[in-house]
């Protein structure tokens, strides 16, 4: 059986404000920068896997 993770809301939204500020334009994102300032202000309190996990799910 597989049980899918859950992704948490509010770091799914924190996620994808950082995305915005790192729109590079025709539908790309430097998700480098968007990762690094995910773990660097999002760590604590989410935990390094679910904002792995929402970086993933929001890059679709």
């Amino acid at each position: 059986m597989i049980v899918e993770q859950m992704v948490e809301g509010g770091c799914f939204e924190a996620v994808e404000a950082l995305a915005e500020h790192a729109y590079i334009g025709r539908g790309r994102f430097d998700w480098a920068k968007v990762r690094e300032e995910a773990h660097k202000s999002l760590d604590d309190r989410y935990g390094e896997a679910q904002v792995e996990l929402c970086i993933e799910k929001c890059k679709g």
